[in-house]
């Protein structure tokens, strides 16, 4: 922190500005003047931390802060606002005598006008009016965070370098609908590339001055986020002044057809997306900029789990994108499809096939009758069949993220696959307690994920999904008894499979209870009246599939549009 000479144009300029005082006498923003001394805070200094003591508050002149609380022992801060110019903040633990109850830290580098307690004592005592200037701006503030509907943070203040960054702009805006400006710092003159059309009110180009400098980028980003929501950088690909400070300042940074430059990587504050200006990656990059990143879990089931291509379906006709997967068992093996770009109908296609494929006479079942005995086959045949239908691809080969759940049988650990050949992973995925022996990997003896996490919604959590979706075809308790009661006047004689399959889903519907907490939707298809073996039911399945996505769509809808 810098302190600065008082200059009272200058302060009297951030009082008028502050949204409590445009109606206070000129006498009265006189006085205010005169008790105001000038700090400046560079980026990512702290102004004050969570619950220190407070004996001033702060206008702002020019930059920006973040305002933020602490959720608790080892969980990430909250951003409560980001306040620009004409805000103030730290008015509460003045007035009040109370312990801070934000951290306030400077995301631009800042101009900042301070009033201590003693000053404001004085002025409240000779001008009242300040009092009822700032009893209505509190007010106005409660009434705002009363009112306003939670909405998902985001990278607000984004750098791009390389080509075509105006394609981004327009997806950000076509995305939120919100105010969007393109700030062009690459000499290019990305005006002349744009078709005149497509520029509106909310969604603007703007060219930088001549000869820019570090200090003139930071009055202008000041200046940006304050009118407008979305506020993207296109910056030379070349190490200077004014790109080092650029990063400086930004929350994320965008490669578009780029190498990530040791420099870039060195200087980056935020996260880093590299894309290669398809649409599809383009607008995905804009969900990664708005954090509207749309995760799929896919839950374990058998038979049932034909029921997740219905889900692909509707969502497919709803133009809802999927941005990575998480599968489980026949999730994995669908999920799976998926993420290396076969379409919904592909896929249905060969769940179709499946029926014959359970068949002894298939060729998959290569019987295990050697010691230990540890399952009724043996697999091999099996991942043969997976690698060969997947044509030999890697994780490295899917189009979209995708992440594979399986079960280390001895320790009872949680395996997540992202790395290496698909069909190894998809192998130990669906290896079912009884049926399958355990496939050995890496030294662990690995079967069904559904064991330790049926509807893997935690692992798109954990790999950043923003908008997390769980189809889950695991029939509560309640449902089950549905089914029973159908079939009640028939004998209810469970054969060897129905036995496994019924152990697994008691064993699933416990684990699902303790695990749905990162869910934002969840799709459950009617399967209950169908069992885990009915691989001959595929086009019922597909229908309870696409049914129960319809009935969630306009929460979905809900949340993409927030």
């Amino acid at each position: 922190m810098v302190e600065i000479n008082q200059n009272t144009n200058s302060s009297k300029k951030a009082c008028s500005a502050s949204p409590s005082s445009n109606r206070v006498s000129t006498e009265t923003l006189a006085a205010i003047s005169a008790k105001l001394h000038k700090v400046h805070f560079e980026h990512g200094e702290v102004v004050f931390v969570e619950n220190s003591l407070g004996d001033s508050m702060y206008l702002i002149e020019s930059g920006q802060v973040k305002v933020s609380v602490n959720t608790g022992p080892g969980q990430q801060e909250k951003i409560v606002n980001y306040l620009g110019p004409g805000n103030f903040f730290g008015e509460m633990a003045l007035l009040l005598n109370q312990r801070r109850s934000a951290t306030v830290t400077v995301v631009i580098d800042a101009d900042l006008w301070v009033l201590r307690k003693g000053d404001m004592d004085d002025l409240l005592a000779d001008h009242p009016e300040i009092a009822l200037q700032l009893t209505r701006e509190l007010s106005r503030r409660l009434s705002d965070a009363v009112m306003e509907v939670e909405k998902r943070p985001g990278y607000t203040l984004t750098v791009i370098f390389g080509p075509e960054a105006w394609r981004l702009a327009e997806h950000v805006h076509q995305l939120t609908h919100q105010r969007v400006v393109l700030f062009d710092a690459t000499g290019a003159n990305l005006n002349e590339q744009i078709n005149p059309n497509a520029q509106n009110e909310n969604l603007v180009v703007l060219e930088a001055m001549d000869n820019l400098s570090s200090a003139t980028l930071v009055e202008t980003l000041s200046i940006l986020v304050d009118g407008y929501d979305w506020v993207l950088v296109a910056l030379p690909t070349e190490h200077n002044e004014v790109t080092a400070k650029a990063l400086q300042l930004v929350r994320a940074t965008v490669l578009l057809k780029t190498p990530a430059e040791p420099w870039i990587t060195e200087l980056s504050t935020g996260p880093i997306f590299s894309c290669n200006n398809s649409e599809a990656e383009l607008a995905r990059t804009a969900r990664k900029i708005t954090q509207r990143v749309i995760g799929l879990a896919m839950s374990s089931g058998g038979a049932r789990g034909i029921a997740h291509i219905g889900v692909l379906m509707a969502l497919q006709e709803a133009r809802i994108p999927v941005d990575m997967i998480a599968g489980t068992s026949a999730g994995s093996l669908f999920g799976g499809l998926y993420a290396c770009g076969k379409s919904p109908d592909e896929i249905a296609r060969f769940a179709k096939n499946l029926v014959k494929l359970i068949e002894f006479k298939s060729g998959l079942w290569d019987p295990r009758f050697t010691l230990p005995w540890n399952g009724l086959i043996k697999g091999n045949a099996t991942l043969k069949y997976l690698d060969k239908q997947f044509k030999h691809a890697t994780f490295a080969d899917t189009k979209i993220p995708f992440y594979v759940v399986a079960a280390d049988v001895m320790s009872g650990e949680e395996i997540v696959f992202e790395e290496g050949p698909l069909a190894e992973a998809l192998r130990a995925s669906i290896g079912m307690i009884g049926i399958f022996s355990p496939y050995q990997l890496n030294g662990h003896y690995l079967i069904d994920g559904g064991a330790v996490n049926p509807v893997p919604a935690s692992i798109l959590a954990e790999k950043g999904a923003n908008i997390i979706i769980a189809s889950s075809v695991i029939p509560s308790i309640e449902e089950e008894r549905v089914r029973g009661r159908m079939k009640s006047g028939q004998p209810l004689n469970p054969n060897f499979f129905g036995v496994l399959t019924s152990m697994m889903a008691i064993m699933e519907r416990e684990i699902v209870k303790t695990r749905m907490s990162p869910v934002d939707v969840l799709i459950r298809p009617r399967v209950e009246l169908l069992t885990s073996m009915d691989y001959d039911k595929a086009d019922e399945f597909i229908r309870l599939g696409r049914e129960a996505t319809e009935r969630e769509m306009p929460l979905l809808q809900k949340l993409l549009s927030n």
